[in-house]
């Protein structure tokens, strides 16, 4: 997918999030984040509103909810959606009380189960990201963004923080 990616995103994009990843400084974490969600081509990223932060966590939540929904799954897929649903609720309570650091593994846990519920076993392909730049390249940047991120860290709040709001940005307007 690194390869394929380069067809899709100029090099300022793919530079930003490697920057991004190793950044500390706040100024240099906004910034970067804010040239990833423009290659997602919806609108402008702020870092600090907290009126536009609990607006965004209402959208994305609003938003993957309704993705979830209205997902067609196996029989057997029926549990992991409403999981899915109820683990939605209770990571989206704990970021709006700012526990942003604490709930870095649930967020990646609930998109993982989204994408797998969209997708069925072909998320679990090596090729998968391929895939998903070729049927829907925003979708595609979205899931090169996610995998770029690092299972578990040690970043600070505002990091983790703006890495999630990124991902919500996107599913806020997807």
């Amino acid at each position: 997918m690194n390869d394929l990616i380069t067809e899709f995103l100029d090099k300022n994009v793919i530079d930003s999030l490697s920057i991004f990843l190793a950044a500390t400084k706040s100024d240099e974490l906004c910034k970067n984040a804010k040239t990833v969600v423009g290659a997602f081509g919806s609108g402008d990223f702020k870092c600090s509103s907290v009126d536009e932060e609990k607006k965004l966590i209402s959208s994305f939540k609003r938003n993957l909810s309704l993705l979830v929904e209205k997902t067609w799954v196996e029989q057997m897929d029926i549990y992991l959606k409403e999981e899915v649903l109820s683990k939605l609720e209770g990571y989206c309570s704990a970021i709006e009380k700012d526990n942003w650091s604490e709930s870095y593994q649930s967020f990646l846990k609930i998109l993982n189960d989204v994408v797998y519920l969209m997708f069925g076993n072909q998320t679990r392909d090596s090729d998968f990201g391929e895939y998903a730049l070729r049927i829907d390249p925003e979708f595609g940047i979205f899931w090169w963004y996610m995998r770029s991120l690092p299972e578990s860290n040690d970043w600070s709040e505002e990091k983790n923080k703006i890495a999630q709001c990124v991902a919500l940005y996107f599913l806020a307007n997807y």
